[in-house]
């Protein structure tokens, strides 16, 4: 008899190993799988960055389609503030921009990152939508000053990686 309960308490603890085992090796996968995917993710955001901050310093108000953009807006009947690459103030400042669009979810920030007219550097985490289109209804911030209040965008030195941090939601 003592062999056989000999036998049946190791199988019972044989199958309990397994049972705990299989929940914490699922556990692990799942961990990793969702760390490389937001690595993947957070290092195709950063080098879009580089590129959108290299490609924001060499564009001008000389530049044909931003200046297009201003002139529009500069007529009296236009009442966007919002375009491809423009956000105009009420006081006459202007943002050139470049957006990237994340995931909803909050998994990997969305990213603003735009060169004002009084010459400061911008990033933001609010959620624009694509081609602007979560604010497009709002009124024309009276200055770059309310832009960045208004839509959580926060000053950069226009090179640093500090423009890839969360500002909105706030936590």
């Amino acid at each position: 008899m003592d062999m056989r309960s000999s036998s049946q308490s190791g199988a019972v603890i044989r199958k309990l190993i397994i049972g705990i085992s299989i929940p914490i090796v699922l556990v692990t996968l799942a961990f990793g799988w969702w760390s490389f995917t937001r690595y993947k993710y957070e290092r195709e955001r950063a080098t879009w960055k580089t590129a959108a901050l290299e490609r924001l310093a060499a564009t001008s108000l000389t530049k044909e389609d931003i200046t297009r953009e201003l002139a529009i807006w500069s007529s009296t009947d236009h009442q966007a503030w919002t375009g491809e690459n423009v956000l105009t103030m009420k006081n006459g400042e202007y943002l050139i921009f470049a957006f990237r669009h994340g995931f909803n979810n909050g998994f990997i920030d969305h990213l603003f990152l735009a060169h004002g007219s009084n010459g400061h550097w911008y990033y933001s985490t609010y959620h624009f939508c694509n081609q602007m289109a979560g604010i497009i209804g709002d009124d024309s911030p009276g200055s770059i000053a309310e832009f960045a209040s208004r839509y959580a965008a926060f000053e950069f030195d226009g090179k640093s990686d500090v423009c890839l941090q969360h500002t909105w939601p706030p936590k």
